[in-house]
């Protein structure tokens, strides 16, 4: 049998409340780290973002994606309810980072990060097209941006 961090003993100083607290954050961090969370799209970004950190890193004058970006789109990534479907990274000529989710041909949703911290959207979902912007706030994930993913 193993045993957690609550039924360790307690120092003076620990509340139940506040081992609790602790405990829930490690588990949180751990999900995250497996197939229901981030960790991969983090990677993905993470990787997107070295490769396309220098000014034409795609040989054709694009700017470089910018450190702004790469926190706005690492902060949405992280604020995604766990469970939901990654997204797939990429730049884009005018430096943003692009998220991606794909179904099908008929079902795809593109969502710009630009390092203001709007995102540009474009989506399409069977006969229905959706476009437009969502100002993003540091750790919430927009409820539109949600509603959208759902979609797919």
């Amino acid at each position: 049998m193993t045993t957690s961090m609550i039924d360790e003993p307690m120092e003076a100083t620990d509340s139940i409340a506040d081992r609790i607290d602790l405990h829930s954050a490690q588990l949180r961090e751990e999900l995250q780290d497996t197939v229901l969370g981030h960790h991969e799209a983090l990677n993905d970004l993470y990787d997107f973002y070295y490769d396309c950190r220098e000014p034409n890193w795609d040989g054709f004058g694009a700017e470089p994606v910018g450190e702004a970006s790469l926190l706005k789109a690492y902060n949405l990534i992280r604020s995604l309810p766990l469970g939901y479907p990654r997204p797939s990274i990429g730049a884009e000529p005018d430096g943003q980072i692009t998220l991606e989710w794909y179904r099908n041909p008929n079902r795809v949703l593109s969502v710009s990060v630009d390092p203001r911290g709007v995102l540009h959207f474009a989506g399409l979902f069977g006969a229905d097209k959706q476009s437009g912007r969502i100002t993003i706030f540091p750790d919430e994930t927009p409820d539109e941006l949600i509603h959208l993913v759902r979609k797919i």
